[in-house]
């Protein structure tokens, strides 16, 4: 071991490189992306329709559901709907999937939000929340929906429009 070398030196040493795996993952990532309202919906067509997200779901949410019939207060499963019209479960989508975002705009309701949260903290899974902010959208507008997505969202972004979607799922690499 050589002294004075912080970590991610140490890490970039020829001796260390030795370690490395040289190939890409070879397991693809398996995303969901959910549309809680109309606009968040507008914003996820248009990106589908000009490129290809390969192991990425794109839906919409629809309504929560309990979770089973003897458990109506907590609703920890909703319908979905993906980009056919065809109506999913959100615990059937979310068992396997490695990123969930959810993608809303400013003054919106966060009961999608909640529930999806709440759905995924059940099964140990991550959200992030992508909120769609525009100029005319009241600042009183916007923190309501912080603070409500806020308590569901591991990582929370907002994003002055719908440009900043497709570079925020390559980040995350959907």
């Amino acid at each position: 071991m050589q002294l004075g070398l912080s970590e991610s030196a140490r890490a970039t040493t020829a001796e260390e490189a030795r370690f490395r795996v040289n190939y890409p993952n070879s397991k693809p990532r398996k995303s969901r992306i959910i549309a809680l309202d109309a606009e968040g919906l507008e914003a996820l067509e248009k990106l589908t329709s000009a490129s290809s997200w390969p192991g990425a779901h794109f839906l919409r949410y629809v309504e929560a559901k309990g979770a089973s019939d003897s458990l109506h207060m907590l609703p920890v499963d909703a319908v979905l709907e993906d980009r056919d019209g065809k109506r999913v479960n959100l615990a059937d989508e979310i068992a396997d999937a490695d990123v969930i975002v959810m993608v809303t705009t400013a003054g919106a309701s966060a009961e999608a939000a909640e529930v999806i949260g709440n759905a995924c903290f059940v099964r140990s899974k991550m959200t992030t929340g992508l909120v769609l902010n525009s100029t005319d959208v009241p600042a009183e507008d916007l923190a309501r929906t912080l603070t409500a997505m806020r308590p569901f969202a591991a990582m929370l972004v907002i994003s002055k429009g719908d440009e900043y979607v497709p570079e925020m799922l390559s980040a995350l690499r959907v």
